[in-house]
């Protein structure tokens, strides 16, 4: 079960967040945590365990933006349109009334923690012409700025935007509003002023983005010995300089980057949820020794194991003392 708790900052009781509505019917457990903060905005802590699940859109000219603090996020919107998000990772999009109105979405790693900011363009630049005229957010230049001609977009955060999404992310159940509210208009004047980077194209066919699940599920389950790409290759009839390019088109690195990076994330959230010894982890994880694996997920995460397993486990406490006060 999800559990949806509203924290209305504002003291006006807020409009029903446009993704909560995906997770109603949601096969897993889990909690989103909403808090209003001025006319036009809010934003939603999600903690999530779970698989799959699936969003209805229905708020024309709502921005939302995801940003990935822990686990994997994947959405399809359509067989060409697809957004892979791991931790740093932001996603916007602007609902249209035509694109995206369904998307389907899964958590390869059976968990999730991000933080979704959503905006109503016209409420929001009418609450702050009037009550914060010193901060200047042009909302139609934020959306041009993050968008373009798109509907939606993916890609870093970047470490300046990144700095505030896990400020926000840490801190929303303990500050106070005015405290949020200056966080969330500095992040919005950041969007609207940092230059973002030409994405790629990312289409890919269904036979391609398919080949490409196929190829990352097993070399993901083949732990024990060395595959090879030259025989997955030739089991498809393609030449290994394809098959890489075709990997990453669809998940934006190379094969065996993707690889690396998808097993210290798995290894991140066994160290948080369970209490396996971290040379276990670091085993499961494909590293022979917990010295390597341990320099490995510093250059990762910028800690060690045991540091970064003592961190959250004083957050979750610390959020669980939050909730019974």
């Amino acid at each position: 079960m999800i559990d949806i708790i509203f924290h209305d900052k504002t003291g006006v009781t807020p409009y029903n967040p446009g993704q909560t509505g995906g997770f109603e019917n949601a096969a897993g457990s889990g909690e989103i945590h909403y808090y209003r903060l001025f006319d036009g905005v809010g934003i939603m802590l999600l903690r999530l365990e779970m698989e799959t699940y699936t969003e209805i859109r229905t708020q024309i000219g709502m921005i939302e933006i995801n940003f990935c603090i822990n686990g994997r996020f994947e959405t399809s919107f359509s067989m060409r349109d697809s957004v892979l998000l791991k931790p740093g990772d932001m996603a916007v999009s602007c609902y249209d009334g035509r694109h995206g109105t369904r998307s389907e979405s899964r958590f390869p790693l059976g968990c999730y923690e991000g933080l979704c900011l959503e905006v109503d363009p016209a409420a929001a630049q009418n609450w702050l012409e009037k009550n914060a005229p010193g901060f200047s957010v042009d909302f139609a230049v934020l959306k041009q700025n993050l968008l373009g001609n798109r509907w939606f977009m993916f890609g870093t955060a970047g470490p300046r935007c990144e700095h505030v999404f896990r400020e926000l992310y840490e801190n929303a159940p303990y500050m106070d509003l005015r405290f949020l509210r200056l966080k969330v208009v500095e992040l919005l004047m950041l969007l609207s002023r940092i230059p973002q980077e030409e994405g790629t194209d990312l289409y890919c066919s269904t036979e391609q983005t398919e080949l490409a699940h196929h190829l990352r599920d097993h070399l993901l389950t083949n732990r024990e010995g060395y595959v090879s790409l030259v025989q997955l290759a030739e089991e498809h009839g393609i030449s290994v300089s394809h098959l890489q390019k075709m990997f990453k088109q669809v998940y934006g690195v190379p094969v065996y980057h993707y690889i690396k990076e998808y097993r210290l994330e798995q290894a991140a959230v066994e160290l948080v949820r369970s209490a396996k010894p971290i040379t276990q982890i670091a085993q499961n994880a494909g590293y022979d020794n917990a010295s390597k694996f341990s320099e490995a997920f510093r250059k990762r995460y910028g800690t060690t194991p045991s540091q970064y397993r003592t961190h959250a486990n004083g957050l979750a406490k610390r959020s669980r003392e939050i909730r019974m006060e």
